[in-house]
């Protein structure tokens, strides 16, 4: 199959395709890459041996004795990426022949593809954070939404012994900050709405702020944000191994060609145009995992 209807015009066009809207950047920087091969194995995060302090002399050897012994723990996980991807059906009548039509076929099944993982990415933090609910509307009183995500940020570094490095804000969340900073009630300043996300990554003491604002069709007729009203405060490390500690990796196998394959086979009256690629989303660490879930009332 690779051999017969591999294309590698259009599988150099999928893996060069130029990230005009950001979603590709977006996703690295809150999932960041970690190669593997297709099966692989890594360590259940359990950090407690970075962060001991053995206040019992436990580390005082006594005349004659050994130092007391410690064994890392930790449980290691066999895991295997998932071969994920789409296949467009073109008819003959539509231009499917025409390599112009092709290029947008594979464009828009990468951004599909894309898009679905950083669902899947809110969807596993979702299911491992710990979440509490802020009101930044004017009925609250003197809200405050930067002290708020600053105080998740120190009671993530409480749970994992070092603080989370980035903040991510759903669409939703980002307007309700921007409309609460700019409230005559608000006891934060009015300057802080006109930081920029790079800007406010420094005043919150982390590496990223991050901001989605990407849509997903979630009925027929209606469309949802991937990331809604909701803040997530977490770790992650760029440039991972598979053993380093994090909360959220994104396994990926590359192939000779990169990160995607193209292939396009010829049906009657028909093109068939498949793209794939190889990834794991794992949550290795749920310390520290937190998240505001925000209303404006």
């Amino acid at each position: 199959f690779d051999a017969q209807f591999l294309s590698q015009p259009l599988t150099e066009y999928a893996v060069g395709y130029p990230d005009v809207d950001g979603l590709e950047a977006l996703l690295d920087a809150a999932a960041p890459v970690v190669p593997v091969g297709r099966s692989f194995s890594y360590l259940a995060a359990d950090d407690k041996e970075d962060f001991q302090a053995d206040t019992g002399d436990q580390d005082i050897r006594a005349l004659g004795g050994d130092f007391a012994q410690i064994r890392r723990t930790g449980s290691r996980v066999d895991g295997r990426t998932d071969n994920k991807g789409l296949t467009m059906v073109i008819d003959d009548d539509a231009g499917g022949g025409l390599a112009s039509v092709q290029q947008r076929a594979v464009a828009n099944l990468r951004q599909r593809l894309m898009r679905t993982e950083l669902y899947r990415l809110v969807t596993l933090l979702e299911a491992n954070d710990t979440q509490t609910g802020k009101n930044w509307g004017t009925s609250a009183t003197k809200p405050n939404p930067d002290a708020d995500v600053l105080s998740e940020i120190d009671t993530s570094g409480d749970a994992r012994g070092i603080n989370a490095n980035v903040v991510l804000y759903g669409g939703g969340a980002w307007v309700k900050r921007l409309s609460c900073l700019l409230l005559t009630t608000s006891t934060a300043a009015g300057p802080m709405a006109s930081l920029t996300a790079e800007q406010l990554a420094s005043w919150y003491g982390v590496d990223s702020v991050l901001l989605s604002s990407f849509r997903r069709q979630s009925t027929s007729s209606a469309k949802a944000k991937v990331v809604g009203d909701t803040v997530y405060i977490y770790h992650v490390r760029k440039d991972a191994m598979p053993d380093d500690p994090s909360n959220i990796k994104r396994f990926v196998t590359l192939t000779d060609a990169g990160q995607f394959r193209v292939y396009v086979e010829q049906r009657l009256k028909r093109w068939l145009l498949t793209v794939e690629h190889y990834s794991r989303l794992v949550c290795t660490s749920t310390l520290g995992i937190r998240s505001l879930a925000i209303t404006y009332t």
